[in-house]
């Protein structure tokens, strides 16, 4: 927002540096920064014009006669805004306009002895669509330099928070600046509309807080005075007529935004309600929108008018043929506005403010003030009027009491100086006892809700610089770190050690993603998200790490493996998990030479290079009893090449790769490989249990303890068993019924699987025998062996040895 310094003098008395004021106002909390409007320009002018004839010679330029009081001067112009007994600015002979001297020119016959002056050529505008037109009482022969302020005034243009709508106007920064330095602000009275008979207005929404609506009559559409005008350039508002310049005029000085409907283009009354689905507007800036039923417009009873709190309509804007006029002033509900501005792409000084907040008490003064301010400029009478204040403003109180003061900031405060604080920024205030009752102000009821609110407002206005500077206390004691916190950094260490890259993603994802990979989309959406590929919080790490794959295969990156640690999100609790991919080639050695060190042996990652990760990791944390399932593969796995890993019943995650569908969907390579873990469960109410079955965390805590035991004294035995056995057979059951089957089966190991037939394989194990005892011989251990095959055709009958 761009602000006059003189126009906000008039609502405080203050003669401080305008640099003072804007350091001031950066220490507490609005950005500022402040520049000269325009430059000084020598020989110019005010001159009136006594003759516009059209050039004989040249078709679209006209002939002025015009006198500065002294002399009369021959000016050739191409405008055709300019007419008899307008006064003008005269750039004459000498004088230097955007770099240019002006001299005499020829045009045809006929020479021109000086410029006619545009905003634009003033270099306070950037673009015109004619010649600047003063006053017409405004003294000829006079220096327009001082006229507009050129070179003197100064604007101030302010960045603020969402929360700090109340800045957003002539009036509420007036407020500010004489609340930093102790300067009372002026109020403007206003006079009440008075008539009884009532606008027709019907609201049928919840999304309207307050909407007065003023039926004026027999207005007269002119330009408006120089200082209104003025004013409205200097903000950086363009100037249009008398009634729309009073709607802006407002907007600035009050922070109330407005809106003047042609009264003769509306058929019937007011209705404000939601939009019809499919309901289409053509705005002001004359694009045509397609309406949705959750965005609220401004109706007659046949067409949309206006987008509520957003941008006016062109079926019912003023013009020049404009006699009567219905004058808005409203409060729409912030984030209703916001949604439909951001839907359609439109952002007006209107809807910034209401996003904002706009103060609902202040309403009808507004709506007065610029009432009367048509009356005084466009003439005509108040006919109608109405106020529907349909959400009346409740304050909220709020207790400050000063050890808090004291405790945020570090310094003691008296009570009287706190109170003195508030109520320059005209916040009602009452010391009682040990404590400061305060009466929220509607221009602050979107800011200020708690006790730490009010510190702040203390804090910026007593000025930190105020305060006395003092060391930080380092505590001294050795805090231990948590279980979980080593838990988390060792599976991080492990998949760094391992060569894996870590990742950081946003928990945000697109609901896009989840549809190609089959999923059902998370319960939990982003309302109000920015990008659509941040509208949904994920609740499976995989699905960032494909669109990490899928940005790093637009760079050429075809060899991977990353990983991520990091939150998932459920209805009622959170899940940190871990989440790894990996495809290409990876390094599994290098060797070195005198000149470089360079990597030398790389392999592609499969199934099973992945699995063994997996599997250390697990190993690494104490968690044996795992095993590797292949029944309910998640739906964007490979059937034939994942699994799901299981601890005591409860699935922990999964591991595999990509199917070939899913993958020439997302265009990643055929043989890209995922794993995920749960790792700990995190409830949303903080006293609820945490250490549930089915997350790494618990076993890893709940894990035996490491025991030590001597050495065997005998030695084991090992014999190579090749079971032929249905092709349908599990290896990894077999192989687990084979370590059940004898209790002399130390350990078991697959190295072969050979198949025969259609219908056949073999599977062959190395199967280590030992006897605490003593030494088993040939014999014994056939006798064992011998055993094992007839327990294990219980289970499979037609299970036999190769030979």
């Amino acid at each position: 927002m761009k602000v006059p310094y003189s126009w906000i003098k008039e609502f405080i008395d203050i003669d401080i540096p305008v640099s003072d004021v804007v350091a001031k106002l950066n220490t507490t909390g609005i950005e500022t920064t402040f520049y000269k409007f325009g430059q000084y320009i020598p020989n110019l002018t005010t001159v009136k014009v006594l003759s516009v004839i059209k050039h004989p010679e040249k078709d679209r330029l006209f002939i002025c006669k015009v006198s500065d009081g002294s002399r009369e001067y021959q000016i050739v112009t191409g405008a055709d805004n300019v007419k008899e007994n307008d006064v003008v600015i005269l750039a004459k002979v000498g004088a230097v306009i955007k770099g240019r001297e002006i001299k005499p020119a020829s045009f045809g016959s006929y020479t021109s002895e000086g410029m006619l002056l545009s905003l634009e050529e003033l270099e306070v505008e950037e673009k015109s669509e004619g010649i600047f037109i003063l006053d017409e009482n405004t003294p000829v022969g006079a220096d327009p330099n001082k006229i507009l302020g050129l070179g003197e005034d100064y604007i101030l243009e302010i960045e603020i928070t969402p929360n700090r709508g109340d800045a957003l106007s002539v009036r509420g920064l007036a407020r500010e600046i004489g609340a930093i330095f102790n300067l009372k602000r002026k109020e403007i009275q206003t006079k009440p509309v008075l008539t009884d008979k009532e606008t027709p207005i019907n609201i049928e929404t919840d999304k309207v807080y307050r909407y007065i609506g003023t039926i004026i009559k027999n207005v007269k559409i002119k330009n408006s005075p120089l200082d209104v005008r003025l004013k409205l350039i200097k903000s950086g508002i363009s100037v249009i007529n008398n009634i729309v310049d009073v709607t802006n005029y407002v907007l600035l000085q009050e922070g109330q935004p407005l809106h003047a409907f042609d009264l003769d283009k509306l058929e019937g009354g007011i209705t404000v309600r939601y939009a019809k689905e499919g309901e289409k507007i053509i705005t002001l800036d004359g694009q045509e929108k397609e309406l949705k039923p959750t965005d609220v417009v401004i109706a007659d009873s046949k067409k949309a008018l206006a987008i509520a709190g957003v941008i006016g309509g062109e079926n019912s804007k003023i013009d020049e043929n404009t006699k009567n006029i219905l004058l808005e002033a409203a409060v729409f509900d912030p984030a209703s506005v916001r949604k439909t501005s951001k839907r359609l792409g439109i952002l007006t000084d209107s809807s910034y403010r209401f996003e904002r907040g706009v103060d609902v008490e202040h309403t009808s003064k507004a709506s007065n003030f610029a009432a009367q301010l048509i009356l005084n400029l466009a003439g005509g009478e108040v006919e109608a009027y109405k106020d529907a204040y349909v959400k009346p403003y409740t304050p909220m109180t709020v207790v400050l009491k000063p050890e808090l003061v004291e405790k945020v900031l570090g310094e003691k405060i008296d009570a009287s100086e706190i109170k003195s604080i508030l109520e320059r920024l005209e916040i009602p205030t009452q010391i009682q006892e040990d404590q400061i009752n305060t009466e929220v102000p509607p221009f602050r009821a979107y800011d200020l809700e708690r006790p730490i609110d009010l510190v702040e407002e203390v804090a910026r206005i007593y000025g930190y610089d105020n305060f006395t500077p003092t060391y930080p206390r380092v505590p001294v004691e050795a805090y231990e770190k948590s279980l979980y916190y080593d838990f988390d950094n060792k599976v991080r260490a492990y998949f760094l050690d391992n060569g894996f890259t870590e990742v950081l993603n946003y928990s945000f994802t697109s609901e896009e993603i989840y549809n190609t990979l089959k999923l059902p989309i998370p319960e939990i959406k982003i309302t109000n998200y920015i990008l659509k590929s941040h509208s949904v919080l994920r609740d499976r790490i995989v699905v960032s790490l494909l669109e990490n794959l899928k940005e790093n295969l637009r760079f050429g990156r075809k060899d991977l493996s990353i990983f991520e640690l990091s939150s998932t999100f459920f209805k009622d609790f959170e899940e940190i998990r871990v989440g790894c991919l990996a495809v290409g080639k990876l390094v599994d050695g290098f060797n070195y030479t005198e000149k470089e060190r360079k990597f030398s042996t790389s392999h592609s990652w499969n199934f099973l290079k992945l699995k063994g990760v997996v599997e250390n990791l697990l190993t690494k944390l104490g968690i044996k009893n795992y095993q590797l399932i292949d029944e309910n593969i998640e739906v964007f796995l490979h059937p034939y090449e994942s699994a799901n890993i299981q601890v005591n019943g409860y699935n922990i995650g999964f591991i595999g790769k990509i199917h070939p569908e899913i993958a020439h969907k997302l265009e990643i390579p055929k043989d890209t490989y995922v794993a995920e873990l749960k790792l700990r469960y995190v409830p949303r109410e903080i006293e609820k249990e945490n250490l549930l079955d089915g997350y790494l965390y618990t076993y890893y805590l709940k894990k035996e303890s490491v025991v030590f035991q001597e050495l065997p004294k005998f030695p084991s035995a090992y014999r190579d068993l090749a079971f032929v056995v249905e092709e349908s057979v599990k290896v990894g059951k077999l192989k687990e019924d084979i370590l059940k089957a004898s209790k002399y089966v130390k350990e078991v190991k697959l190295f072969d699987v050979y198949f025969l037939s259609e219908n056949k394989k073999s599977v062959a194990f190395n199967v280590e025998f030992f006897n605490p005892e003593k030494s088993l011989s040939d014999e014994e251990v056939s006798i064992i062996v011998e055993e094992i095959l007839n327990k294990l055709k219980l289970n499979y009958p037609d299970i036999s040895l190769r030979t």
